[in-house]
């Protein structure tokens, strides 16, 4: 393999809806996805595994999860974790706040993410590596765990979400509170044991994270490096896919964009190579 750029397109949430499952795995088939990232504590989980299973050249790895949606340990084992409802916290903000208030129970996150990892494996998931959903997994404390977990699975690939502010992300002030997300993210990813994991050089994706229609794609790409690995976010899903609570993702666009035969013609022309989170290197 030359030494040109080795791109991975990962799409997150799979098994969060049928909609989602399907619009990633029509972005895998005829589009430029080449890795996705399930949750095992989604709705349309066993979907999702089903479609993996017809696809051996699709990566997946395991979306961890304590946010939005319920623990797979139970309210009662997670009792740090979850709201009066059983629930996840909504967000990672409010997570971020009961963890710096030492609210949260390390040993219940180790427990929960690890009943998550071992859900996937029983489906007989190849597990190909480790991300968070709203990137849970770089907060104080849960990297650790995180990191501990990767190394008792043998898991060796986990995404190091710390993106590079790059121009591009200055000319709107629309979006500056990503930015200045971003830069926390980044400050979280530093401060971790994940940088010392095998993962990709960079990653990208937050900033246009939800809103990666051609034109944004375009612009990514536009802004990457010529050598290295680099994983980009993604959320495609299809037309069924209806807008929910403060959720205002273009799934479909998405889809659309990582399907586009202008976009495979990009990749071409500036000499990326697509490959799996399983080809990361060392």
């Amino acid at each position: 393999m030359s030494e040109g750029l080795k791109l991975i397109v990962n799409a997150d949430d799979f098994g969060i809806s049928a909609a989602v499952n399907r619009g990633i795995v029509e972005a895998h088939d005829r589009g430029i996805v080449t890795s996705t990232s399930i949750m095992a504590t989604a709705a349309e989980f066993e979907h999702a595994v089903g479609l993996a299973r017809q696809r051996p050249g699709l990566a997946v790895g395991v979306h961890l999860v304590l946010t939005e949606q319920r623990p797979l340990i139970g309210a009662a084992a997670a009792a740090s974790l979850v709201r009066p409802d059983g629930s996840f916290e909504p967000h990672l903000k409010q997570l971020l706040k009961k963890r710096l208030r030492g609210l949260v129970s390390l040993d219940e996150v180790r427990s929960e993410l690890d009943a998550q990892i071992r859900r996937v494996r029983a489906a007989g998931i190849a597990i190909s590596h480790l991300d968070g959903h709203q990137h849970v997994h770089v907060l104080p404390g849960v990297a650790r765990v995180v990191a501990e977990l990767a190394a008792a699975h043998g898991v060796s690939a986990v995404r190091y979400p710390a993106e590079r502010i790059r121009g591009y992300m200055l000319r709107s002030a629309k979006h500056a509170s990503r930015v200045v997300e971003q830069a926390a993210l980044n400050l979280f990813c530093a401060s971790s044991p994940l940088e010392r994991l095998r993962r990709s050089d960079e990653f990208v994706g937050f900033y246009f994270g939800g809103r990666l229609d051609e034109a944004n794609l375009e612009t990514v790409l536009a802004g990457l490096p010529t050598r290295g690995t680099v994983e980009l976010m993604c959320h495609p899903g299809d037309e069924g896919m209806q807008p929910q609570d403060d959720w205002h993702y273009a799934w479909a666009a998405e889809r659309d964009a990582l399907m586009s035969p202008r976009i495979r013609e990009l990749l071409l022309a500036r000499g990326m190579q697509l490959v799996s989170q399983a080809k990361v290197r060392a």
